[in-house]
């Protein structure tokens, strides 16, 4: 099992007016081989940036580039990358001579590095703690400027991210607090079809009685059709009705909210 919290002792807190050093470049004999043997959490956003990248639906994204697992603490189930060894290049998406071939759209996870993320959930507020990845092989670390975290999020353009990510993180973290409970909850399979299948879900939503019984308007299903943040956000709805985090009254609240404005802005 895999969990989210990540609060390793080994590794150099970041409080956020520290600083640490770091940059990365061809030119270091280590470039690449943080990537050989990864354990890259995806994210809901971080799987529709790259399947979108690649051309590819969701659900054919999942059956090749990822592991299924379970999260430690709420039994749900998270998506890693699928490595293809060490001597292959690890990441899938690694080339020997180009580096990383989707650095545009790389995870938040490889954004983020060489500093790593846990959540935590305290009396209903969500804290995230930021630590420095200490690598005896990474010579990025020996010099380069001084970064803050804040500097360094800014310069790796996580906000997106952030902003598509957190819901899951809450969704997570949440569940996690409830009274544990053996094996899966028994909507694990509609959550993992709501964050992480996103072409699945659309057709789930379209293609079937849940438009009709769920009284999703005719505007809301359009936006459902074309844009895939829109459809994230109304999976993440989705996904608290089922788990029984929301009420129906909130996840109409949120189809109201996707509703396009009559003046189209």
């Amino acid at each position: 099992m895999v969990n989210i919290y990540t609060h390793p002792e080994d590794h150099q807190r970041l409080e956020p007016g520290s600083t640490f050093r770091f940059q990365c470049h061809s030119g270091l004999a280590c470039f690449n081989q943080c990537c050989r043997q990864p354990t890259i959490i995806l994210k809901p956003y971080d799987i529709l940036r790259l399947r979108r990248r690649l051309g590819v639906t969701s659900t054919a994204f999942l059956a090749r580039y990822t592991v299924r697992v379970m999260e430690e603490a709420s039994g749900l189930p998270l998506r890693l990358l699928a490595l293809a060894g060490e001597e292959a290049g690890g990441c899938p998406f690694l080339d020997a001579v180009q580096g990383c071939t989707v650095y545009e759209d790389r995870p938040a996870a490889c954004r983020l590095f060489p500093v790593i993320q846990g959540s935590s959930l305290t009396e209903g507020v969500i804290h995230s703690d930021y630590f420095l990845k200490k690598l005896d092989f990474c010579q990025g670390l020996a010099d380069g400027p001084p970064w803050t975290l804040e500097q360094w999020r800014i310069d790796q353009g996580l906000a997106p991210y952030d902003k598509c990510n957190d819901e899951w993180v809450a969704i997570l973290l949440q569940q996690g607090a409830r009274p544990p409970v053996h094996g899966a909850p028994p909507s694990a399979h509609l959550f993992e079809l709501a964050v992480y299948d996103l072409d699945a879900l659309r057709r789930f939503v379209l293609e079937s009685a849940f438009a009709s019984t769920h009284a999703i308007t005719e505007e809301v299903a359009a936006l459902l059709r074309q844009s895939d943040e829109a459809l994230l956000r109304f999976g993440y709805a989705y996904a608290r009705l089922v788990l029984g985090l929301a009420e129906a009254a909130q996840f109409q609240a949120t189809l109201r909210r996707l509703a396009p404005s009559p003046g189209g802005s």
